[in-house]
């Protein structure tokens, strides 16, 4: 549903329902699904003809801002265990949601510009089937798949989340970290993907009939047929859109949407499920696949930690459960760009139904709507490939508070490792003095802008330069004259690098040195892990000659070891004992639980 005004008016809820008059309530979402409004009804709200009318203020929710100001929404009905099933509109003031699937699906409604206007029902998004996370991390590495064929699970009556579920108790209200109303058990839960931004054009192929929608009034702009493309470009004017024999300029957002849900939207060589949303920011265009939580899981597990096969089950399930509490918690942290997360490391790796594995979506079932809660909500579920003997506190590496669930645990019962055999778990790099000089002149700079950014980043890491002389330049490092490190975690982790350059001294705080230290080739960007031994080579006339980095692991070391959850599971370990082991203290409930 949509309001133009930010500020909002008074509007009454019109819906049509077959559901038998009694409490219940109006769930109002944010279309990349917050709960923005939980609004009771009671048996008084019930008028003839089965409507329900509820008043709700705009301002007491948070829409998704468009860039014409308009807010969207998403609304359901649902009362006595039952939901609005048919569409009717009343009242000359009134604004109306068609609840005319059993699932609730989206829909986006125009308050009236005037009492004399006819109420507009414009659009109702097809259902969607469903099936080391961090912005800190490197690039992905998985565990090598079994070389055998993987047999697909079998089908059974029970899943593990049927046998670890509680009870449904009638759930109390919970607030997020942004503040918000909580998820109740077994509400949808949809999630807007950033695949890609700053695009000046994009070209998509449609598996089965779809729609192209506009923003204006949800009108279809065109109908693709089953194989077609549809071709979108950023113009001057807003859109500019080919496919279904047509074409024209539409102002953004635009929507595909697929008639039936189990077709997909093919984006290079990947199919993605749900729909897809095209936003117009200041530069280019941004590709967004709006799909439900646990389809987005079946995308996500076999790109975070591979595809083991059954022996690797429990693991799998553990991972699940991991990437779905870290989606509901970091929900909307790129908001700013018009969507919850990013599809790659700097969230959680995710490429849609391309390379779904069946004994990951297996894991997925098991685990449906299972998460992992501390203090009453989700907890900041980090994991990484590699520990490489133990786990990071989560404060040392990044400007967090302290987290009791993410605190530095031994990966293994004994001096053995559970995660000992990733092909990361030891690991060298080594610069000559030239080429990592080379480096800095690049990385040092930007830690400084990294740091200048926040001022809880500031206030964690300290005073990031120290010139040597008054009017230097810290962007301009100069020769590299050393470097050592200046300080370890409690877990042994490099706390803190000095590196001293003609400029001045430069101290790098925790998991940035990663960055810092950048490889001069390879496979990674970025540093393996900040576990590390640093050797300086010089010369006789005590100048730098090579510095080497011996170390282990791969990534951040916070939360759960990909690595070691499947060490846990061949040893015959279940789901519950590996989280229990990697997040302390967290409780595996369900979504929304009391």
């Amino acid at each position: 549903m949509a309001f133009p005004n930010p500020a909002g008016e008074r509007t009454r809820f019109v819906f049509a329902t077959d559901a038998a008059p009694g409490p219940g309530s109006i769930l109002v979402y944010t279309v990349a699904g917050r709960l923005a409004a939980r609004l009771p009804v009671d048996a008084g709200d019930f008028v003839g003809g089965g409507r329900v009318i509820v008043p709700w203020d705009a301002r007491d929710g948070r829409g998704d801002r468009l860039a014409n100001g308009v807010y969207l929404y998403r609304v359901e009905l649902s009362t006595c265990g039952r939901r609005g099933q048919r569409h009717a509109t009343t009242g000359p003031d009134a604004v109306s949601a068609d609840l005319s699937r059993r699932t609730p699906g989206r829909v986006r409604v125009v308050p009236l510009p005037s009492a004399l206007a006819v109420v507009a029902i414009l659009a109702v998004v097809a259902v969607l089937v469903g099936g080391c996370a961090g912005r800190r991390r490197g690039t992905v590495v998985t565990p090598p798949a079994s070389t055998s064929p993987v047999p697909a699970p079998p089908a059974d009556a029970g899943t593990l989340a049927d046998r670890l579920r509680p009870p449904s108790p009638t759930p109390a209200d919970t607030l997020t970290p942004a503040d918000e109303p909580g998820l109740r058990s077994g509400e949808p839960v949809f999630l807007a993907i950033g695949l890609a931004t700053g695009k000046p054009r994009f070209e998509l192929t449609v598996e089965g009939a779809t729609e192209l929608i506009g923003d204006e009034g949800g009108r279809v702009l065109a109908r693709l047929p089953a194989g077609a493309a549809c071709v979108l470009e950023a113009g001057r004017g807003g859109v500019s859109w080919r496919g279904g024999g047509r074409d024209g300029v539409a102002a953004a957002p635009l929507r595909l949407r697929p008639v039936d849900p189990r077709h997909g939207l093919v984006w290079g060589d990947t199919p993605y499920g749900g729909e897809m949303r095209i936003l117009r920011p200041q530069s280019g265009l941004t590709l967004i696949n709006v799909v439900a939580l646990e389809e987005y899981l079946r995308g996500v597990v076999p790109w975070e930690i591979g595809r083991p096969g059954e022996p690797g089950l429990a693991a799998l399930e553990a991972q699940a459960v991991a990437a779905r509490t870290y989606s509901l918690a970091h929900r909307g942290d790129r908001s700013g760009l018009g969507f919850d997360l990013w599809a790659d490391v700097q969230d959680q790796v995710y490429h849609g139904r391309r390379g779904n594995d069946p004994w990951c979506d297996r894991a997925v079932e098991n685990t449906r709507g299972l998460v992992l809660r501390h203090g009453g909500r989700e907890i900041e579920a980090y994991y990484c490939s590699t520990c490489g003997g133990r786990t990071s506190d989560v404060h040392e590496v990044w400007p967090r508070e302290p987290r009791p669930y993410l605190t530095s645990v031994a990966d293994g019962p004994t001096q053995e490792a559970w995660c000992r055999g990733s092909p990361l778990f030891r690991w060298e790099k080594s610069w000559s003095a030239a080429d990592l000089e080379r480096v800095l002149q690049r990385t040092l700079p930007e830690y400084l802008q990294w740091l200048s950014a926040s001022p809880a980043r500031r206030d964690w890491a300290g005073e990031g330069f120290s010139p040597a002389r008054a009017g230097v330049d810290a962007r301009r490092p100069g020769r590299l004259r050393g470097l050592a490190v200046a300080g370890r975690t409690s877990c042994g982790r490099v706390a803190r690098l000095d590196v001293r350059t003609d400029a001045g001294v430069y101290r790098i705080r925790g998991d940035r040195v990663r960055w810092v230290l950048a490889p001069v080739d390879g496979r990674f960007s970025i540093l393996e892990s900040a576990d590390f031994e640093l050797s300086v080579e010089t010369g006789r006339d005590g100048d730098l000659r090579r510095v080497t980095a011996a170390g282990r692991g791969f990534g951040h070391g916070v939360g759960l070891c990909q690595h070691g959850a499947l060490a846990m599971a061949r040893a015959g370990h279940d789901v519950r004992e590996i989280l229990a082991h990697y997040y302390p203290g967290a409780r595996l409930e369900a979504i929304g639980a009391p």
